[in-house]
């Protein structure tokens, strides 16, 4: 059965979520997956404005884009992204593709977006992939929506470099711990837990060259201080990956267990027996599982017909 996959981004601090962005439109225009939207998950309409900037170069400009116009980030998010201002990407991959400028305030919030989205999915049919902040999918289980999350959502695959079976997150759900708690400690269903990628690197460097390829590049440049030959960990690649069923002999889920996350402390435990989640474990190496992620991310750039742009 395709998956039908809704992809939530933080889309601004690192180049693995365009990464990932781009592999996830490789899998749909292969038919592997039917991918029903992106989130932004960051409370600007930047990243949310670039995201739609991106699909439309790879090809689904059509596709439904949200934006968090409500809940803001924390002040530790707000520190971190303050110290990485110059490797912030959204604003330049707006400037780049022109159209995206006009809509970044019309894109929908967050939780109409997903309202939308599940009220016309049949129950128990969509995979949701966080590969940031769970800030939106909060939100949405905040504002009356949980149950309808609960219901329409088979599973959540949630990346975070998390250590099993219990300690703390390096980033996502440490940058909005009261996010994290509310969606980790209420969903019911399948909760998958992607921590691998760190020492699986990739780059844009070598994707075919053509307008794809070149916004690509363009993100990891910026994100890697200029550097055109920068190579990155693969952490939300394989979250995508996975969620898609494209990585089930080379990443395999441990035991069921429950998982509780505190935000007080910014700790999670993972407990055996009654509960759906599960943590994810390497079956294969580095370097094979940095192959894949590779070609995905060339096909992707490989699968548009259209000229070399000197856009980016």
């Amino acid at each position: 059965m395709i998956t039908s996959l809704i992809i939530d981004t933080d889309f601004e601090t690192d180049c693995d979520d365009a990464g990932a962005l781009a592999v996830a439109c490789a899998l749909a225009d292969a038919g592997r997956i039917r991918l029903l939207g992106v989130n932004a998950s960051i409370c600007s309409p930047w990243p949310a404005a670039a995201v739609r900037g991106f699909l439309q170069v790879f090809g689904r400009p059509e596709l439904p884009v949200g934006c968090n116009r409500s809940r803001q980030d924390t002040e530790e998010y707000r520190r971190h992204a303050s110290r990485s201002s110059g490797l912030l990407y959204p604003r330049e991959v707006v400037r780049s593709v022109s159209p995206c400028v006009a809509e970044r305030n019309r894109l929908p919030d967050s939780c109409a977006f997903y309202r939308r989205l599940l009220e016309a999915a049949p129950d128990r049919s969509v995979t949701v992939c966080a590969i940031g902040l769970l800030t939106s999918i909060a939100e949405l289980f905040l504002s009356g929506g949980g149950e309808l999350f609960r219901r329409k959502v088979k599973r959540l695959v949630t990346m975070a470099e998390a250590p099993f079976p219990e300690g703390a997150d390096c980033f996502n759900w440490r940058m909005g711990p009261l996010a994290a708690e509310t969606v980790l400690n209420r969903f019911r269903g399948e909760l998958v837990v992607s921590p691998w990628g760190k020492s699986v690197m990739t780059s844009a460097a070598h994707c075919p060259a053509g307008e794809r390829g070149d916004l690509l590049r363009l993100i990891y440049r910026i994100s890697g201080s200029g550097d055109p030959e920068y190579r990155r960990s693969s952490w939300d690649q394989l979250a995508v990956l996975y969620a898609a069923g494209e990585l089930s002999d080379l990443m395999v889920p441990g035991p069921e267990g429950k998982l509780h996350f505190e935000a007080a402390t910014g700790r999670h435990r993972w407990t055996p027996g009654d509960g759906k989640a599960v943590f994810l474990h390497p079956a294969a190496s580095d370097e094979k599982l940095a192959r894949l992620v590779q070609e995905w991310m060339d096909r992707a750039c490989t699968s548009y017909s259209g000229i070399t742009s000197k856009r980016f």
